[in-house]
């Protein structure tokens, strides 16, 4: 009997043990941060296109990003008004509300036309007062939904949405647009997964 409920224990034990493997080989892990290869979007499958890592001051591991998209997108369409997308961000270090603004701020005056950001400044205010400030481990998640808008959740949860393709295209644009953006390698990275 004491051998039957030994054998039934290891055996429970290997399943455990193929069910966690199985789990870490779907997802990628980066710097600590674990993203699924794949998930659905309003009904749609997006594929993890890359993952990498925002630095501060080449020292400091700020947080570490994934980027998914549809198939066979090509990097010109990345930031198409029709081109459904995903990005996932996990923070490492305490950060505040103002901070993380501030930055995307800097980086929209950087990359756009006065008249562009002029157009879509309305939206960039709207977007903002949704944010709250991270601590390690946080998760803030951007999905651009076509016809829909942009929506930001915190750790998993839905805090508003942002209409206007011009606008998504604007502020994907601060990891994605090819004109100065936040970090080249980190663009490298998340697009690796496309055709150049």
């Amino acid at each position: 009997m004491n051998y039957a409920r030994h054998l039934i224990t290891v055996l429970l034990l290997a399943l455990l043990t193929v069910s966690t493997s199985s789990q870490a080989e779907a997802n990628v892990v980066q710097n600590g941060a674990e993203f699924p290869r794949q998930i659905t979007l309003n009904e749609q499958p997006l594929t993890l296109s890359g993952t990498g890592i925002a630095r501060y001051r080449i020292i400091f591991t700020v947080y570490a990003a994934a980027l998914y998209l549809p198939d066979g997108i090509t990097s010109d369409a990345v930031l198409a008004g029709q081109t459904p997308r995903r990005l996932e961000i996990e923070y490492f270090h305490n950060i505040s509300a103002e901070d993380i603004i501030l930055a995307a701020n800097t980086k929209l005056a950087e990359q756009s036309t006065p008249e562009v950001l002029a157009k879509v400044q309305a939206s960039v205010n709207e977007f903002h007062a949704l944010f709250q400030s991270v601590s390690d481990g946080d998760r803030y998640r951007m999905d651009y939904i076509p016809g829909v808008g942009t929506q930001l959740s915190f750790n998993g949860e839905p805090v508003g949405t942002v209409a206007g393709d011009d606008f998504a295209a604007a502020y994907f644009g601060i990891w994605l647009d090819n004109r100065s953006p936040l970090s080249d390698q980190l663009r490298t990275d998340l697009l690796s997964g496309i055709s150049q």
